[in-house]
């Protein structure tokens, strides 16, 4: 199925769980995202989801110098978000963060629970 992540194409409480990996810089909206996996999600379902991250300092050269040079190549890359930020977008759309950590190799990995 092809469908569209912030405007998900299913009913309300319709999954177990909801697995976004390394996708999730690609969203020009990603709280639209994370509001849309609540969403879909039953009650005490879990996101999954992993992307790219790093400490502050990185994910500011990610977004000022190599998303405008990725975008000169055509790729779609929006944004790199640090775990606070994603933090901070789950607690908005009502999700329990459960497990949120910084993986070797730029990696984030969210658990996190309606």
């Amino acid at each position: 199925m092809i469908g569209d992540s912030e405007n998900l194409p299913f009913a309300k409480d319709a999954f177990d769980v909801v697995v976004c990996t390394n996708s999730f810089h690609h969203y020009p909206n990603p709280q639209a995202f994370i509001n849309e996996a609540a969403r879909v999600l039953k009650p005490y379902g879990r996101l999954v989801l992993r992307d790219y991250t790093s400490n502050k300092f990185m994910v500011w050269l990610m977004n000022h110098i190599e998303m405008p040079l990725a975008h000169l190549v055509g790729h779609g890359d929006v944004r790199i978000h640090s775990c606070q930020e994603v933090r901070e977008m789950c607690h908005m759309a009502g999700l329990k963060v459960l497990k949120l950590e910084m993986q070797k190799g730029f990696r984030m990995h969210l658990v996190a629970e309606k």
